[in-house]
């Protein structure tokens, strides 16, 4: 063991982790106390007096620093943010939850702390960039004082140091930084493209709907008269956009059965707060989050107990199997609905903003009805039978069993499944490349900033 002396006076805080672990992140440019670009903005309101018409925050992603906004009655004091501020999760600022207000005045519980940017010194996109790079990030991980929902406040935030270049500087660096991206996101235009083709191509075997229909005539007169015996459901949105329906299920080719018809079982799933540590005798809980563009995402799962999946007369009730069909049935308007075919080996559950549908599979194949969830044909009914609440789009079981869908023979389907998964590749290469220039992009970044 090395023991190191230090003189008293040099000790910022008593954070013994900053004090074993320090050391001094090199740049071939100044580096500076975020203390001195950063000031706590400490405007904090009642909920009286936070305005009816305003955003809340809800979560800050890690990963790219999207902040996410919901709608919700105000019980507790919130946090003001301003167009501008630099808005940080005081618990989770090491994963990568902060981000540049774009919004104007936003409210946050008080969690989150805004800070005002010297934008003197530093352009805000650029500091952003900075914080999120590896090096920095790792440094902030190891020395945040460990425990449950440690909090990284300003009096930890301000001692850090980042390279702060001369403005010109920073514009040219940001310029290079948007230029990959801007490669990146032609490649997922190639992607979406070539993605599309290959969907549409696929429906033309099975639906006579060439593409997604207009939206209505907004310049009609709203005043229609409905024959009451005709209404199933008493929504004006719906009941507008219910004619879709018709045209969508007169353009099938083949043999038609609702969801419903086909389903052997359902079942949604389990409503247990889980966790990102996996311990012993835990398994993997599938969420919303893990449904992406029809196929299982194991990033980011969480864990619960394996007794909490199981019953004593249905020791298996909520463990899934290889061929469940998983719907999401609460997301934004475009994602609602979203689906994939649980297909993993292992024991795994789902939560329960997922349902669980087994079919009835001399009718019809899992992989087929995955597909036609990507459709057009299925998406527009979808958005026809979803009901928007509280910002947030849900389909229910009754919805879902209404979806119809072409049903060709067993053989058709499979050679649609196999044309799908046999071209999918081809956007997957671009959407690879994407992923490739986008980490480029941060890498290039910050090996020009931190040596």
């Amino acid at each position: 063991m090395i023991l190191t002396a230090k003189k008293f006076s040099l000790f910022k805080d008593w954070n013994i982790d900053m004090i074993l672990f320090s050391r001094e992140l090199c740049s071939c440019y100044p580096l500076v106390n975020l203390g001195i670009i950063l000031t706590p903005r400490k405007e904090k309101f009642k909920p009286k007096d936070i305005p009816q018409n305003r955003r809340i925050v809800s979560k800050i992603r890690f990963s790219d620093g999207k902040v996410f906004f919901k709608d919700r009655v105000v019980k507790n004091d919130m946090t003001k943010s301003c167009q501008n501020d630099l808005l940080v999760s005081n618990i989770n600022f090491e994963k990568g939850a902060f981000s540049v207000n774009k919004w104007g005045d936003v409210y946050a519980s008080t969690d989150y702390t805004s800070y005002i940017i010297d934008t003197t010194q530093i352009i805000p996109e650029y500091l952003c960039c900075a914080l999120r790079c590896d090096i920095f990030m790792s440094y902030v991980s190891s020395v945040k004082p460990k425990g449950m929902k440690t909090r990284a406040r300003y009096d930890f935030i301000k001692n850090f140091e980042i390279p702060v270049p001369p403005i010109p500087i920073q514009e040219e660096l940001l310029k290079s930084y948007h230029n990959t991206f801007g490669e990146a996101d032609t490649h997922v235009m190639k992607g979406d493209s070539f993605s599309n083709g290959l969907l549409y191509g696929i429906q033309s075997k099975v639906s006579g709907l060439k593409k997604p229909e207009q939206k209505e005539n907004t310049s009609s007169s709203i005043m229609q008269i409905i024959p009451f015996t005709s209404t199933r459901r008493w929504e004006v949105d719906y009941i507008l956009k219910e004619g879709r329906l018709e045209s969508i299920h007169n353009s099938f080719k083949c043999p038609v059965s609702s969801i419903s018809d086909i389903t052997i079982e359902s079942l949604f799933g389990l409503s247990i707060k889980a966790s990102l540590v996996q311990k012993k005798d835990t398994i993997p809980m599938l969420r919303m989050a893990n449904i992406v563009n029809g196929e299982i995402d194991c990033n980011g799962l969480k864990y619960l107990p394996r007794k909490c999946a199981i019953t004593d007369k249905e020791p298996d009730k909520w463990l899934l199997r290889k061929g469940d069909f998983l719907i999401n049935r609460t997301n934004s308007k475009e994602l609602v609905g979203k689906s994939a075919v649980f297909n993993l080996d292992g024991e795994y559950t789902y939560a329960s903003y997922v349902i669980r549908y087994r079919f009835d599979t001399t009718k019809v194949l899992p992989e087929y009805v995955n597909i036609l969830f990507m459709l057009p044909i299925v998406r527009i009914q979808i958005d026809t039978l979803s009901r928007q609440t509280a910002g947030q789009c849900n389909i229910n079981s009754d919805e879902i069993g209404a979806i119809k869908i072409p049903v060709p023979s067993i053989p058709e389907q499979e050679a649609l499944i196999k044309k799908y998964y046999s071209t999918k590749d081809g956007a997957n290469a671009y959407y690879k490349k994407a992923s490739e220039l986008r980490a480029k992009a941060s890498s290039d970044f910050e090996r020009a900033i931190f040596v």
